[in-house]
């Protein structure tokens, strides 16, 4: 070997063993570092992604829209690390059951959402149904993944650089020698960190990213336009093309109000680029720069604690094209007062004000929603709560169930991305049969979900809705739901109930009791 094979070598050695540490191959617990959890993290009437529009004559219509907010789990999963409860106002059950991955069905044909229904005893009151609605949106999936096109801008001031540095090494890993990586930051005279450079020249993506320093430049939306530039001037026609922002939830890339951010996106429509903006260790979740900047750019968002978190991000990344399959999608379910007295939807809120605008955001390949209705069948004595539980209101002359035998229809609405005029319609039949399904025969998938929605319950009200359902019955319904767990994240979700337990106090009637 020559002395220059020899040195080469070398340096591929070490940013192989850097790439390994960043990349967290050790036995430290990914959760050790995380920040405390933030008090502002949501309040009662906070307007949600996850929300909900009354209507008086079909119930509530869920929302969807690509920017879907995971910041009420990490806030929870920031203040159980440290045995201590999170905030009953910052609780959202829907954004924790919608943050965990499902095996959810592939699209048909042209229609671009596929849906699914699945129903059985509800965990926490044998006297009720549990259904299930799991929705995607089309992800263009191929036999092969695609090539990909990314240029990432880091907000470098104020910003945890060490989860950034580790958030984009394990990016790093997951890349192939067709995919090519560009680094713009705030910090220097220049910005540009790493010219675009293809997988294969690994060791010159780590030691850029090695290289982040923390700074701000004096007009970030300068380097807003050089980030889209360059993922213009490296376009893959049949790849995934995308800009990513990185920073704290501050990170406002240089824009000085919404207006300025709406004329900057307004021009990018036509681009073929994508934008995602990420939020490490975020100080704040609502309001969040970075979410209202994505919001703009139809782009999509979340928040990275953890290199858990990180995997996850980077693997939904280079997945999807992000491309717009959708705009002003809604779904409702109706019921069949035959077989249901009456239900409720759990953790979907309606939206502070009645504003229309809630409606409008765009939904791109590959997004999901998962929603959870508690049933009460047709025929119940039991005096239930009318706060607890929506009315169940007679179909129409013209509605679908009226002569069939189903106990539900589940109603999708949406419009093409460009398209005006008449929304398109779903539908999708739920058989009555299936309310007469023991949990035990549900997926793991839906014990999962269901055991999300009852902690979140048992912590946001201490059992009212829940019942004697306890915390022990918690963690046995979340381990028949584990399955694979890629991510490892319903593993962590375990042991956070474990934690929750600890810290709850003995008089509490979620508690159960502990393992010792």
């Amino acid at each position: 070997m020559t002395k220059a094979q020899s040195v080469k070598r070398g340096i591929h050695s070490l940013a192989l063993l850097s790439a390994l540490v960043l990349a967290g191959c050790s036995s430290t617990d990914p959760n050790m570092n995380l920040p405390a959890a933030v008090k502002t993290a949501g309040s009662a009437d906070q307007i949600t992604k996850s929300a909900h529009k009354a209507n008086a004559q079909t119930g509530p219509e869920v929302l969807m829209s690509a920017g879907q907010n995971n910041g009420s789990y990490n806030n929870m999963r920031r203040a159980l690390v440290r045995s201590e409860l999170p905030a009953k106002n910052g609780i959202q059950l829907a954004e924790w059951v919608n943050f965990f991955p499902y095996d959810y069905p592939q699209t048909q044909g042209r229609i671009p959402f596929s849906a699914v229904s699945e129903m059985a005893n509800t965990p926490w009151n044998p006297n009720t149904r549990l259904l299930r609605v799991a929705i995607k949106a089309d992800d263009a999936q191929t036999s092969e993944r695609r090539a990909a096109n990314l240029v990432v801008f880091v907000g470098a001031d104020g910003s945890d650089l060490s989860l950034i540095k580790l958030s984009l090494t394990r990016l790093v890993n997951q890349l192939t020698a067709q995919d090519s990586l560009a680094i713009i930051t705030t910090a220097g005279d220049n910005g540009v960190l790493l010219a675009p450079t293809y997988g294969s020249s690994k060791d010159k993506m780590l030691s850029a990213i090695d290289n982040l320093k923390s700074g701000k430049a004096n007009k970030d939306t300068d380097r807003l336009s050089q980030a889209y530039s360059l993922a213009k001037e490296h376009y893959l026609t049949d790849g995934i093309n995308r800009v990513i922002l990185a920073g704290n939830s501050n990170f406002s890339a240089g824009f000085k109000d919404i207006a300025e951010a709406q004329n900057f996106f307004a021009n990018q429509q036509n681009s073929g680029v994508s934008l995602t903006a990420l939020g490490f260790t975020a100080t704040q979740f609502t309001p969040s720069s970075l979410a209202e900047i994505a919001d703009e750019g139809n782009g999509v968002y979340s928040y990275i604690d953890n290199q858990r978190d990180a995997d996850k991000i980077w693997s939904e990344q280079l997945r999807s094209t992000q491309t717009p399959v959708a705009k002003d999608f809604s779904m409702k379910v109706e019921f069949n007062p035959s077989y249901v007295k009456a239900y409720r939807l759990l953790g979907y809120q309606a939206p502070a004000t009645d504003n229309e605008s809630t409606n409008k955001g765009i939904v791109v390949t590959g997004q999901t929603l998962t929603a959870l209705y508690e049933v009460i069948p047709a025929g119940d004595a039991g005096n239930w709560a009318g706060q607890e539980f929506g009315p169940i209101y007679t179909p129409s002359n013209s509605s679908y169930l009226s002569k069939t035998k189903e106990m539900a229809m589940v109603h999708l609405r949406y419009h093409k991305p460009t398209a005006q005029g008449d929304s398109q319609r779903i539908e999708l039949p739920v058989p009555a049969s299936r309310m007469n399904t023991p949990l035990k025969d549900s997926s793991q998938d839906f014990r999962f979900a269901a055991a999300v929605a009852a902690f979140a319950q048992q912590l946001k009200d201490g059992g009212v809705t829940t019942g004697n359902f306890t915390l022990n019955d918690t963690l046995k319904l979340a381990n028949e739901g584990q399955g694979s767990d890629k991510f490892e994240l319903r593993g962590e979700f375990i042991q956070l109930v474990k934690n929750a337990q600890e810290a709850l106090p003995k008089a509490s009637p979620v508690k159960g009791k502990e393992d010792k």
